[in-house]
């Protein structure tokens, strides 16, 4: 018969016995556990290892990505490949230009690369729902003959900034506007257009000084909202360019760099606010980036009445893009009758 002791010493045994079963049972499911979940996941990343290719890893094929882009004018635009589409979409031949957009960001602006780009020519019925807001140089469109005289209207103001619009003052639109004196800012809202230019700068520039800058552009900002809260969304806003200058003009402010200093700022700005850029500068600049002499009126700054045909053409070839604008024959957008 076995002691007490020997009798322990077999208890110790039998534990020790259920305690490695236990263990070994154990790791055996957690080994089977883990071969189950790296089949299914070698499964779910492309089948089995070894199928009928005899491959031992899953293949992937590399598809070509393709980015949008605004449209361009000319024959290369017409040319240009259409875009990959998905396989799925059936309406990829019924597709035409997209609409710019403006949600991007600008943290080094130049007006130059800002600009709209020139997306075919659109008839001057075009801005028969327009309003060209503007100080003295945009009072030429109500004097001079254009090709925009008959369709747009003008709305400028002798000597005027951003801060007259903005601050709701009694202005002079001056000869040629068959109008007395108006609020700017109303006039401009009741007319209800559907597009607005805005050309400012060569008279609220004249004086030099970084603070005569920075006032210009807020009040921009501001004058910019206030036209926005007014018309609404659905309205295009284009901002133009502050017009070049002759060398050596008599106003202290009025030189190249500062120019394209503040587009480069009216650039960003428009940006910003949702509107779009137009870059008369290019339009009227010579090689030197100064007022083109035949274009100068005698004073430097003002222009002379050719130079309101050459705005208007460029006008008429830099708008937003859109389906129902009325492109003339020719132009890689032009729909027919």
């Amino acid at each position: 018969m076995a002691t007490y002791r020997e009798f322990r010493e077999q208890a110790k045994r039998r534990r020790r016995k259920r305690v490695l079963r236990r263990a070994l049972v154990f790791l055996l499911a957690v080994l089977v556990i883990l071969g189950l979940a790296f089949l299914i996941t070698r499964l779910m990343k492309g089948g089995a290892p070894g199928g009928a290719s005899g491959s031992s890893a899953p293949q992937s094929v590399s598809q070509p990505q393709s980015t949008a882009s605004a449209p361009e004018s000319g024959e290369a635009a017409s040319q240009a490949p259409a875009p990959a589409q998905d396989p799925g979409d059936t309406s990829w031949n019924q597709m035409g230009p997209v609409e710019q957009t403006l949600n991007y960001s600008v943290n080094n602006p130049d007006y130059r690369l800002i600009a709209l780009p020139e997306n075919g020519v659109v008839d001057y019925t075009y801005f028969d729902r327009a309003v060209l807001i503007g100080d003295s140089v945009s009072q030429g469109w109500n004097i001079y003959e254009s090709p925009m005289k008959a369709h747009a209207f003008v709305c400028a103001y002798k000597s005027i900034g951003p801060s007259a619009i903005v601050n709701k003052q009694t202005l002079d639109p001056g000869q040629g506007s068959g109008r007395g004196q108006e609020v700017g800012f109303d006039t401009i809202v009741n007319s209800q257009p559907k597009r607005m230019y805005i050309l400012l700068g060569a008279n609220a520039l004249v004086r030099d000084g970084e603070a005569v800058e920075q006032s210009f552009l807020a009040y921009y900002s501001q004058m910019l909202d206030m036209f926005r809260e007014a018309v609404g969304s659905e309205v295009k806003i284009y901002v133009e360019s502050v017009t070049p200058v002759r060398p050596g003009v008599s106003q202290p402010g009025l030189y190249k760099e500062r120019i394209e200093r503040v587009n480069n700022q009216l650039a960003a700005l428009a940006q910003e606010k949702g509107c779009y850029f137009v870059n008369l500068y290019e339009a009227l600049a010579d090689e030197n980036g100064d007022l083109r002499a035949e274009l100068a009126a005698a004073d430097g700054v003002h222009l002379k009445a050719e130079a309101y045909t050459v705005m208007a053409e460029y006008l008429a070839k830099h708008t937003a893009y859109a389906a129902d604008n009325p492109y003339l024959p020719g132009s890689p957008y032009y729909k027919g009758e």
